[in-house]
């Protein structure tokens, strides 16, 4: 059987060959003259199909990362049986696990479609074993399962978060209470000094971020006819839909938010790197890109990322240096980013388009933007919500914020007002 490693080394050499057999001949007429509509229709779909490779590519490196966990999982269960509950119980479930692995299909699909697939959970101390997706109590309408499914709540943000994916810090609180950090505004300065003079200089200063949270949801029910007669596992596509549900919401407020009752999007919190010239309709040059990439200082650099929106790598795809050669590369190696001067791009669908005015392009130390998120995600099943209507009721529940720690860490381009 293929392994995820081999599939994904497979994937991009196609995208590799795709792009050198067809879509650079077609990139190299463009430079020289406009396309016919054959031509243009061709480069459109081949467009499609590098973000679809991309698509697949991140897919297999998310179900190759969950396969390292689980068997890190089952190992951990292994190695101490009896401190997770009954031994034989704890054995039998990491033997399954395991099995999972030599599935084609998924950990979580496997786990998903287990009859007696179970979550781990701890309380004062001990740890248990419950069902998951099971009927808890009448008063609880449902169990709550606990942080194991705050990984597949979210997964999806690599998909639909650039910053997620660019390696923004997550920062797990057991409850939602309001936090505040101190956050240095300033360094200070050092002063020339003269032989028997008070030396000088200026106190660094400080400031506060405050994290809080914000409430992100989805609810729906299912007819039990449906739950019943379904050929595949359809509780477990409701629980991978609100995932996603879920990763959008708060993808887009990463990018746009206000900060407000609401996480401080990038857009709102980067500062400007550098605004593109009048005329070419907020499209940046090649010479942008380098000042963007220069304003940034050094100390960020090693860590630093590229988010764009789809338009902007479009026409970013499209540029070339001073000798011909494109800017953009494909992914060349298993796994990894396509990179951009060196740096790797990530896309996000809620950066604002390429256009005039637009914010469209971002640079810089991901890893200075944190997202916070409340422990305790909550996925819920409940069998008596909906009783009148005989459906059964799903609901997911997430509580984050998102601040960006340092406002040099990461800046922006801007098209040109005009």
């Amino acid at each position: 059987m293929t392994s995820i490693q081999e599939r994904i080394k497979s994937l991009a050499d196609e995208q590799r060959k795709a792009w050198e057999v067809e879509g650079k001949p077609l990139a190299d007429i463009a430079a020289e003259r406009a396309l016919t509509a054959d031509e243009h229709t061709k480069f459109e779909a081949l467009t499609r199909a590098f973000d679809s490779f991309d698509d697949r590519i991140a897919l297999l490196v998310q179900q190759r990362d969950l396969e390292a966990r689980a068997v890190s999982f089952a190992a951990d269960l292994l190695d101490n049986p009896g401190a997770f509950g009954h031994a034989a119980d704890v054995r039998k479930f990491a033997d399954q696990v395991r099995a999972a692995l030599s599935d084609s299909r998924t950990p979580l699909d496997y786990v998903s479609n287990l009859n007696e697939s179970r979550a781990i959970s701890t309380r004062e101390g001990a740890a248990v074993l419950m069902r998951a997706l099971s009927v808890g109590t009448a008063s609880a309408g449902g169990n709550t399962v606990g942080q194991t499914f705050l990984a597949q709540l979210i997964e999806p943000l690599r998909q639909f978060s650039g910053v997620y994916a660019a390696g923004a810090y997550v920062l797990t609180t057991s409850k939602g209470e309001s936090i505040t950090l101190p956050r240095l505004a300033s360094f200070g300065a050092a002063a020339a000094a003269t032989e028997a003079v008070q030396i000088g200089g200026t106190d660094p200063s400080f400031n506060q971020v405050t994290f809080g949270t914000k409430k992100y949801g989805d609810y729906r029910g299912a007819s039990n006819e449906l739950i019943q007669d379904a050929l595949f596992d359809i509780e477990g596509l409701i629980i991978r839909l609100m995932g996603e549900n879920i990763g959008i919401a708060l993808g887009q407020d990463l990018i746009t938010g206000s900060g407000v009752a609401a996480p401080q999007g990038i857009a709102t919190a980067s500062t400007l790197g550098v605004t593109g010239a009048t005329g070419v309709g907020g499209a940046p040059s090649w010479d942008n890109l380098i000042d963007l990439q220069e304003s940034v200082l050094a100390p960020y650099q090693p860590n630093s990322a590229w988010v764009a929106s789809n338009s902007a790598v479009g026409g970013i795809r499209k540029l070339k240096d001073t000798s011909g050669r494109y800017l953009w590369e494909p992914n060349g190696q298993a796994g990894q980013a396509s990179t951009l001067l060196g740096a790797p791009l990530f896309r996000d669908p809620f950066v604002a388009a390429q256009g005039v005015g637009a914010k469209s392009l971002f640079y810089g130390d991901f890893s200075r933007y944190w997202v916070r998120v409340v422990g305790e995600t909550r996925i819920e099943r409940s069998d008596q919500a909906l009783f009148g209507s005989d459906q059964t009721a799903f609901r997911a529940v997430l509580r984050a914020d998102g601040r960006l720690m340092d406002a040099s860490a990461v800046k922006h381009y801007i098209g040109a007002a005009s």
